[in-house]
């Protein structure tokens, strides 16, 4: 489940509970009270923002990896549910069977991110064709040709994986099929790009290349993030670059850090790529819709995303959450 940058965000406005929710940048130490640190609410503004991650330990990482086996199998069951005339809840019924058989903790189940906000209400997001990310589980039923997007949260003895999949209902168009390959590509690059010493931006900058060659568009309002005992902590892991990425955000991996890597793509209709004033491009338009987390391009075209938890090692990247039998 992915932080939204309100910074590049062209999500529409819905009032105070936008405001106060996740889909804002965290700015100081907004990103503490949601990650349950203890804060000093009288820091100065111009004390440094925090931009690493934690430094977890062997066993932590093992109890991180066992949520994350939990995941996967959860996403598995998930996936097999992807069949036309299936409901949305019906799949994520599938994944929180997983999970509780596993006694683990669905981790998106319940979480608020603000005091008058909705609770999210499943145990996973399934979001299909436009719906980008976060889409509330329910009565919609899934027809040959759709794209689905199944993201799941577990939370093992404290410790939490997240990952996410794109499933193709049927028969989908050979287009969507090539975003589909290119969004799991770009998740494979992202892994293997994984060193010790390496920045967050240079693995940026690697996903923007794969999107815009691919001619599809970027979600830059979407991005990873850091992962432990809270499913959200820092730092911000973007799929592109950005001037507050490479100026004040970007950070070295360094063992030890846990992190969930999610790269997003969507259609788009044709249209040159907009730049910034820094000639960083900019994401395709998105809104949220009236359920207050359903993520929608605005264009009404079919998007992919795909997510690993992965520990940085002293070799690359350890992926917490795949399964030994298979590449996913």
């Amino acid at each position: 489940m992915s932080f939204v940058n309100a910074q590049t965000s062209t999500l529409e406005p819905r009032g105070d509970a936008v405001a106060r929710s996740w889909w804002v940048r965290l700015d100081g130490n907004a990103t503490d009270r949601l990650s349950g640190r203890v804060t000093d609410e009288r820091r100065s503004p111009s004390t440094p923002r925090r931009t690493t991650a934690d430094i977890r330990t062997e066993a932590e990482i093992e109890l991180m990896a066992e949520a994350g086996r939990v995941a996967a199998l959860a996403l598995r069951a998930a996936s097999a549910a992807c069949v036309a005339g299936s409901t949305t809840g019906a799949i994520d019924g599938a994944a929180a069977g997983v999970i509780a058989a596993a006694r683990c903790e669905p981790a998106f189940l319940g979480l608020q991110v603000a005091d008058n906000a909705q609770p999210f209400p499943a145990a996973t997001c399934v979001s299909v064709n436009e719906q980008v990310v976060h889409g509330i589980p329910g009565e919609r039923r899934l027809q040959d040709g759709d794209v689905v997007k199944i993201d799941c949260g577990v939370r093992h003895r404290g410790w939490c994986a997240d990952a996410a999949v794109t499933v193709a209902v049927g028969q989908v168009s050979a287009a969507n099929a090539a975003m589909i390959a290119r969004a799991s590509a770009m998740l494979d690059e992202a892994v293997s790009m994984v060193a010790p010493g390496r920045r967050w931006s240079q693995i940026a900058e690697r996903l923007q290349c794969m999107a815009l060659e691919g001619g599809y568009g970027l979600l830059t309002e979407l991005i990873g993030h850091g992962i432990g005992r809270q499913l959200h902590e820092w730092p911000e892991a973007p799929n592109s670059l950005s001037t507050s990425l490479l100026q004040r955000r970007d950070f070295t991996l360094l063992p030890g850090m846990t992190l969930a890597i999610e790269p997003m793509l969507a259609m788009v209709d044709g249209a040159s790529v907009q730049r910034d004033a820094d000639g960083h491009p900019l994401g395709v338009a998105t809104r949220v819709a009236a359920d207050g987390w359903t993520v929608e391009a605005l264009s009404g075209l079919a998007s992919a995303h795909f997510e690993h938890t992965i520990a940085v090692t002293s070799s690359g990247a350890r992926v917490l959450t795949r399964l030994a039998e298979g590449p996913r």
